[in-house]
């Protein structure tokens, strides 16, 4: 594992997040979210090294299902450093490939397995020109094996010589080592096989699952059946379980509930005076209080009051419903 050879240094930022929460804060910069698949998520890490005109991290994450981004005038890299195959990126499979994004990037990356990357964060403008001609959205770079490998390595001897430093490191060397990185990428730009953000069947069904985000975030109360759902669409019910399947990678019940326990977690984590845990899950389209806190244990591993309590800073005896 990387992280074992990594420690926190003058020029290496090492955080570990407390749970998901904490985690999901850091990635409102970049107006992304992560919805957990596990109650239980593993220790989730993260490196950084800031770079005169980049950011290089490591994170270890998480099985999740991760909606976004819009990155300004950033160009991202996600770079794969683990064996893990079977992540998917607006329903198509990311397998070994680097995903570059840009701009105002509308994602929804499927992880089903904890995963390693490296994420590397650029100007459009500090690379070749190539890479600033790039639309916004999302691209699959496909590298050979060979070149995937001098990244990954390349990357891995950068972080392990930050961790290694007594001091900061001086501007020179920040310089030589981004100019390095741009340099690999640049000529990895040409060997290379691109794919994704065409109009095919995977982008028709992320069109339907962002339908479906945006009347759950709308209307949050709302419980439209699947019948209803789809005759909205116009489509069929079945194309709409296709949908969240090849999208979400669950089906667009377990789908719908995942999100609207997320923003009644996230309504409660406020600790508004007043508050209580059953207005909220009214609000969001749980009727049933027994089923909801089933529901909500499941998911995040403790009941919906607990949440609420140590959200407005009250000692927490018993477990509530």
């Amino acid at each position: 594992m990387l992280f074992n050879a990594l420690s926190a240094s003058p020029a290496l930022d090492l955080q570990a997040y407390a749970d998901v929460d904490h985690f999901r804060e850091s990635e409102r910069y970049v107006q992304a979210s992560s919805i957990p698949l596990t109650a239980a998520p593993p220790s989730i890490l993260r490196a950084s090294l800031s770079l005169p005109s980049a950011t290089l991290s490591l994170v270890r994450t998480f099985p999740r299902i991760i909606n976004g981004y819009e990155l300004s005038d950033r160009l991202v890299f996600v770079v794969p450093m683990d064996r893990v195959a079977s992540a998917r990126l607006n329903g198509q499979a990311v397998r070994h490939s680097i995903i570059v994004l840009k701009g105002s990037a509308n994602c929804t990356v499927f992880e089903p397995e904890p995963r390693l990357v490296a994420i590397l964060s650029i100007p459009p403008d500090h690379l070749a020109l190539k890479w600033a001609e790039l639309s916004a959205g999302y691209l699959l770079l496909g590298l050979p094996g060979d070149s995937l490998a001098f990244i990954q390595t390349l990357i891995q001897s950068t972080l392990r010589f930050a961790a290694h430093q007594s001091k900061p490191i001086d501007v020179h060397q920040l310089l030589a080592i981004q100019g390095t990185l741009f340099s690999a990428l640049d000529e990895e730009f040409h060997r290379g096989a691109f794919e994704g953000g065409k109009a095919n069947i995977a982008e028709r069904y992320k069109r339907i699952i962002d339908h479906i985000d945006d009347a759950i975030m709308s209307t949050p109360a709302s419980n439209n059946t699947c019948d209803e759902l789809a005759n909205e669409l116009g489509i069929s019910v079945r194309t709409l379980h296709t949908a969240a399947q090849s999208i979400c990678g669950a089906g667009i019940h377990q789908y719908r509930r995942l999100r609207q326990l997320w923003l009644v977690r996230q309504h409660l984590r406020m600790g508004y005076p007043g508050l209580t845990v059953k207005a909220t899950a009214l609000a969001h389209g749980f009727w049933h209080m027994g089923e909801f806190s089933r529901m909500y244990r499941a998911a995040f591993g403790e009941v919906p009051s607990r949440t609420l309590i140590e959200a407005q800073g009250k000692p927490a005896s018993i477990p509530c419903k």
